[in-house]
């Protein structure tokens, strides 16, 4: 099997990582169930299966690494997932009530923001919709770089978004948050109106999970447990950075990031010091994926030039030694 460098790299930080979550779950005694993750587990080795054909038989590297990277991609969030549940329970106190007055630096505050909002139910109801939307817009990214055969925007970007997720892991471990929604409680009205996807109840239960942990991952009925930084900020900045060379997708991704921030701070729950923190991680993930597609791509140059200046000296050493 051929994979190239970025998929490489990809696939064996899932296998690293599924190491690691088979040994905290072993040492914290946590049950862990794949029945949730089943899709992406069958999913994947089918679609690599299908790359590996368009890049042995059919010699079409357009769909081979659109066949690679999507569901390298998926599979890593498997174990990306696991892992993050099996960090809990966390020892240190949450930093949600300095990331509140932040945020008050700002004139910014998560009930504010909802109380305005309901004043116009459609409105949220949109929001609502783009915010579920977030990961199905980067995988769309992924999928047309991948069929526009632009391999170092569509390997960069995979890449960052892992360096992004892996990022954020460790800033959440070392300084745990749940999001405003696990500091302030909604009026009722407010919250009836506005039905946030991630409300009050969902960040006392994220509180709860801080300080309890789990015991079995198919127990554990959040979406997300991250506060700060904010990774659908980190995904949405994505979609916009690898497709922006792309005039006729660049608009229309400008125009759904817009009105994702309000979706973001409103129905995720989270504080306007997550967006700056997951735009923070955004940029610096994106400029290491690129460093790393080019110091990848630039390695094969330097072991031919290596070669072709090792070969004369082995053939000059031949002759004087004839």
């Amino acid at each position: 099997m051929i994979f190239l460098p970025a998929e490489r790299i990809i696939l064996t930080v899932s296998l690293a990582l599924t190491v690691v979550c088979a040994f905290l779950a072993w040492d914290k005694g946590v049950a862990v169930s794949l029945d949730d993750y089943r899709f992406a587990i069958l999913f994947a080795p089918a679609m690599v299966a299908v790359g590996q054909f368009y890049r042995h038989v059919r010699k079409d590297e357009r769909i081979a690494i659109t066949a690679h990277m999507l569901p390298l991609f998926i599979l890593y969030s498997v174990p990306a997932s696991i892992f993050n549940i099996l960090l809990l329970p966390r020892p240190a106190a949450p930093i949600d009530a300095m990331l509140v007055r932040m945020d008050a630096w700002f004139g910014y505050s998560w009930p504010a923001a909802c109380a305005w909002i309901s004043q116009y139910p459609l409105l949220s109801d949109v929001l609502r919709q783009i915010y579920t939307l977030t990961l199905i817009q980067i995988l769309l990214s992924l999928l047309l770089l991948g069929l526009a055969n632009d391999r170092r925007r569509l390997h960069a970007g995979a890449l960052a978004l892992v360096f992004a997720s892996l990022i954020t892991f460790f800033c959440w471990a070392l300084f745990p948050s749940s999001g405003a929604s696990a500091y302030w409680t909604l009026a009722p009205e407010v919250d009836r109106i506005v039905r946030p996807v991630v409300n009050s109840a969902y960040g006392a239960e994220l509180n709860r999970l801080l300080v309890e942990g789990v015991k079995d991952v198919s127990s554990l009925k959040t979406t997300g447990l991250i506060g700060f930084p904010s990774f659908h900020t980190v995904m949405a900045l994505m979609s916009l950075i690898v497709l922006w060379p792309y005039r006729p997708l660049r608009y229309p991704i400008i125009a759904v990031n817009t009105a994702l921030l309000p979706a973001i701070l409103i129905h995720g729950g989270h504080n306007l010091m997550d967006v700056f923190g997951g735009t923070l991680i955004t940029f610096i993930s994106w400029r290491l994926g690129l460093l790393v597609f080019d110091a990848e791509e630039r390695r094969p140059t330097r072991e031919k030039a290596a070669r072709q200046t090792s070969t004369p000296d082995i053939e000059a050493g031949a002759a004087t030694a004839g």
